[in-house]
């Protein structure tokens, strides 16, 4: 097997799901954290000049944390038993994916110091946007052994670890606790995750990042 080198910041961000799909697959890798003060120099050797970064000894890099998933969910074993659960699999990867995006102006975009213009933000994510995706998240959980369970097949998939790193950060925005009253079945599945042997030795040991 090739030597991994996953190339990030020293915080969960974008390659916390990433670091929890090579735990569950017990795979060995190097998980290089780049500090803030020395970005500029590493940032040069990076494909897209960002990261994180997946390098695979002798055969070169990979970016954008999406694929990055993807291929380490693949060989840990982690998307879906065929080609059916793959796809379902996938398709909630990305539409978690998507509903983050959409939560990204509200930290980090030209709003994120107006607090009036966040709250508006906030409440249209909360009432009008989520509830679009954790509908059809629940359907899918529930249509699968009555959403006791994970949401495709019998065991854990890129699909559930990514809902467990997605509403981490979701569930900022829910500061009336609407979603988390109305959606009991999908947070109980991201604590499921997080109670997983290989997950919460990697939380012990690296501080939830």
């Amino acid at each position: 097997m090739p030597k991994y080198t996953l190339t990030y910041f020293d915080v969960p961000g974008r390659a916390r799901l990433t670091r929890l799909l090579f735990a569950l697959g017990g795979i060995e890798f190097e998980d290089k954290r780049v500090a803030r003060v020395d970005w500029p120099a590493v940032k040069a050797s990076m494909p897209l000049k960002q990261i994180p970064v997946l390098d695979i000894e002798g055969l070169g890099m990979i970016c954008q944390s999406s694929t990055i998933e993807r291929f380490v969910a693949k060989k840990a074993g982690l998307l879906g038993a065929d080609d059916l659960e793959a796809a379902r699999v996938d398709m909630l990867h990305t539409s978690m994916v998507e509903a983050r995006t959409a939560a990204i102006p509200y930290f980090f975009g030209d709003i994120a110091n107006d607090e009036e213009d966040k709250e508006v933000l906030r409440k249209s994510l909360i009432e009008d946007k989520f509830p679009v995706f954790f509908d059809m998240f629940t359907r899918t959980l529930e249509a699968n052994g009555g959403g006791e369970g994970f949401f495709v097949g019998a065991s854990v998939s890129l699909a559930d670890v990514c809902w467990n790193t997605t509403i981490t950060f979701l569930k900022m925005l829910d500061k009336d606790g609407v979603l988390t009253a109305k959606y009991p079945k999908l947070f109980a599945l991201a604590e499921r995750v997080g109670d997983l042997p290989a997950v919460k030795a990697w939380d012990e040991a690296h501080q939830k990042k």
